[in-house]
């Protein structure tokens, strides 16, 4: 079980990597609106960071770390231009009852939406991999502990498929590599970024109380804060 959590962890930073920078914190000259438009009212969780009360970013009106599992709806998106020069999209969101509101970055959000798939995507590459010989088992485990947020998708691929390519290509460990290499493919393509609201549900289901959640959202703030 603990060698699934560390699997499933290690997905978790490596689609997180692919998919999330942070911009920079807002100066007291406050951020400009560039752009701006209305969005469908869409349900995500905030794993991190600050709402503000305004586009400015000057004023931090609550800190997302005290509702994790709080579902805010979305009404807004802008995009900022702050006063070193970075742009960034911030959305405006509430909660259910409209007491909890502000303007969030959008890479603190995680959308929640297909969490079933997701989580049996998840699940599938974790069985796989745990299904590997010993020797295979331990090198895609080397890997995926080197990629971090400067890691692109083609660069892990082409380490998995160099991988593959050293075994004989009737072994089973040939073929099972080649689904992962599809599976992780097809979930950053589809934006695995709803790895909290996963993790929470595999809590939830085995009904123990275990540190995958916390794990997960350390590294979803690890990542999103080394840019």
């Amino acid at each position: 079980m603990k060698k699934s959590f560390l699997i499933l962890t290690l997905f978790a930073g490596l689609f997180t990597a692919f998919g999330v920078s942070t911009p920079a914190a807002a100066k007291s000259k406050g951020a400009k609106v560039v752009s701006s438009r209305h969005i469908s009212k869409k349900p995500y969780h905030a794993v991190s960071g600050y709402l503000y009360s305004s586009t400015s970013l000057k004023k931090k009106a609550h800190n997302a770390d005290n509702y994790p599992f709080t579902v805010f709806y979305t009404y807004k998106s802008d995009t900022v231009r702050k006063a070193n020069g970075n742009k960034a999209v911030y959305y405006y969101v509430k909660n259910g009852n409209g007491k909890v509101k502000g303007w969030i970055w959008r890479g603190h959000l995680v959308r929640l939406i297909n969490t079933q798939k997701q989580l049996s995507q998840l699940n599938e590459l974790v069985n796989l991999i745990d299904s590997t010989s010993t020797k295979t088992h331990n090198q895609i485990v080397s890997l995926l502990k080197t990629v971090n947020s400067n890691t692109t998708l083609p660069t892990l691929i082409n380490g998995l498929t160099t991988l593959r390519d050293g075994l004989n290509r009737g072994s089973a460990d040939f073929a099972k590599i080649g689904q992962i290499i599809s599976l992780v493919q097809s979930s950053v393509s589809n934006s695995i970024n709803n790895l909290y609201n996963t993790a929470k549900l595999i809590n939830d289901a085995t009904a123990k109380q275990t540190n995958l959640l916390p794990l997960v959202t350390d590294v979803l703030r690890a990542l999103t804060n080394t840019k």
